[in-house]
């Protein structure tokens, strides 16, 4: 795609500056969930390639030493810790061994997520969907999160990058608990950042349009739709790590939710129309 249209639909990478970001992450602890394949393991690749320490935290633990490894192999340094962000005892453990072994990070970047696209029907006798979605985008970042920012506010700096979806703006037919999973999580960043940011900690929210990875390719695998690389999505996570920007978002999902807040009945009832097709 050329670069002119890539950035009209909001899927053109961003540019890191390495050396501000080195400047940000040289020789210091960095956090990130989801770290064991797709955007979390791009970004923890930019990171120790930084010069940054840092901690890989993901379900899989063979899959987390075979990144390490990579990232060791190629000079960086990295530490994993195997966890199940739907565990919420064990999401606050991992933090504390965090803390015990690391000290505060500099930067945390929560990226661990579950997608499902299933409508209203399809899980009316499936709650443990939403209790799974709600563990790991939800509940489990923020029992993860609590112990490193109350560190962090300790310390006097510090930064939290959430890695989320341009869905939280523009909810539609069939993302009912991703979305609400994701969108309850940001709310939560938007109550606590104005109280973080009188400590030096810094929150930024970073609304992701479609990404090819994984998780997306059960529903968008065979799309011709525009979307970002997950190397292209870390460079959006890495940036906003340099620049402490409070949301990174697409032009069209910042208007699209303006639209939806200021016509509900309207954007509705042409998502119902849009649906039954």
């Amino acid at each position: 795609m050329n670069p002119p249209l890539a950035t009209l639909v909001g899927v053109r990478p961003h540019r890191v500056d390495g050396a501000a970001l080195r400047r940000r992450v040289g020789g210091r602890t960095v956090v990130v969930t989801g770290a064991s394949r797709g955007v979390g393991r791009a970004v923890a690749a930019r990171c120790a390639a930084a010069g940054a320490h840092v901690v890989l935290l993901a379900r899989d633990g063979g899959a987390l030493a075979s990144v390490a490894d990579r990232l060791t192999a190629a000079g960086g340094r990295a530490s994993t810790i195997a966890v199940d962000l739907r565990d919420t005892d064990a999401a606050r453990d991992a933090a504390e061994r965090v803390l015990a072994d690391h000290g505060p990070p500099a930067l945390l970047v929560s990226n661990a997520g579950h997608s499902i696209r299933r409508d209203l029907a399809a899980y009316t006798d499936r709650f443990h969907d939403v209790t799974r979605l709600a563990g790991v985008n939800l509940l489990g970042p923020i029992a993860l999160a609590l112990p490193l920012l109350a560190a962090m506010r300790a310390r006097g700096g510090g930064h939290l990058v959430s890695v989320g979806t341009v869905g939280v703006g523009l909810p539609g037919p069939g993302w009912s608990v991703y979305t609400a999973t994701k969108a309850g999580l940001d709310a939560w960043l938007r109550s606590v950042s104005p109280e973080l940011r009188g400590d030096g900690v810094a929150v930024t929210s970073v609304h992701l349009p479609l990404t090819r990875t994984a998780m997306s390719a059960p529903t968008y695998g065979r799309s011709r739709l525009p979307a970002l690389t997950a190397d292209g999505a870390a460079t959006w996570v890495c940036r906003a790590a340099v620049t402490r920007a409070r949301v990174v978002s697409p032009w069209w999902a910042r208007a699209g939710a303006v639209a939806t807040a200021a016509l509900p009945g309207t954007i509705d009832r042409l998502a119902a129309r849009a649906w039954r097709r």
